[in-house]
């Protein structure tokens, strides 16, 4: 059984009907935190829930009306055409949100990056948040954007904000089986089960402060050799990875 917050919050999840939503906000709701969902579709599982379009900015502002947190999640998850495909959700529904967070006086942003944001850096080492960017297709070129909007939200209007650069998380078993059958992919695996723990410590972690922002990795255990530096995951939010590729994972994988 999950042991309850110490303090309850009141948590708005964009994406809360996808593949890392849904996790996050069973587990979440297990913690004993307030829960609001916001998706393109209804979802039942979820007391209380808002449909929207990130591209609609009235809807994501009602949706963050009296919501002490925000985990953005909801994005076109994949490479794709810029303008036609990735711009409004990607782009556009970041600033809807960042702009909805701080006309709402939340506590604290927590918004998905991606490690595809690292995909053109080569090394013989782990590599560290200080080693910067290097993108190598539009999509991670969005979560770069995403990730400078959320420092400036954090410098400009002293919010506290988190960017979570996600490990390779598996939607389904076509893409768990794709994970497995790779030379690098178990190093990077995010779990599911790992990545309720993950946003647990982004919700109740005291770090960041407010005016401040964290660059964190987010993955469980590799299960050959470290690629990532997971420094600020571990001392900065008290995160520590307990699955090791397949663990943690609610789907057939082979």
């Amino acid at each position: 059984m999950t042991d309850l917050a110490e303090i309850p919050r009141r948590i708005l999840v964009t994406g809360a009907s996808g593949a890392v939503g849904t996790p996050v906000c069973a587990h979440l709701l297990r913690r004993g935190h307030q829960v609001r969902g916001f998706s393109l579709a209804a979802d039942d599982r979820l007391a209380d829930a808002s449909v929207g379009s990130l591209g609609d900015g009235e809807a994501v502002r009602r949706a963050a009306t009296d919501r002490d947190t925000i985990i953005h999640l909801a994005a076109f998850p994949d490479p794709a055409d810029f303008i036609d495909v990735l711009l409004e959700p990607n782009v556009i529904g970041l600033h809807h949100i960042c702009q909805a967070a701080v006309e709402a006086g939340v506590r604290r942003l927590i918004m998905a990056s991606t490690l595809q944001v690292i995909s053109g850096l080569g090394h013989d080492r782990p590599v560290q948040i200080k080693d910067g960017v290097a993108p190598t297709n539009h999509y991670a070129l969005t979560k770069v954007w995403a990730e400078e909007a959320g420092r400036m939200v954090a410098r400009v209007h002293d919010l506290s904000v988190i960017l979570v650069r996600i490990g390779w998380f598996p939607r389904n078993t076509k893409e768990a089986r794709h994970l497995g059958a790779s030379s690098s992919g178990p190093d990077f695996y995010f779990s599911h089960d790992d990545a309720g723990r993950f946003f647990e410590r982004c919700v109740e972690s005291d770090t960041p402060a407010a005016g401040e922002s964290i660059t964190a990795f987010a993955t469980s255990r590799p299960a050959r050799a470290p690629r990532l530096d997971m420094t600020e995951s571990r001392e900065l939010l008290g995160y520590e990875p307990r699955d090791t590729w397949p663990e943690g994972i609610p789907f057939a994988h082979e």
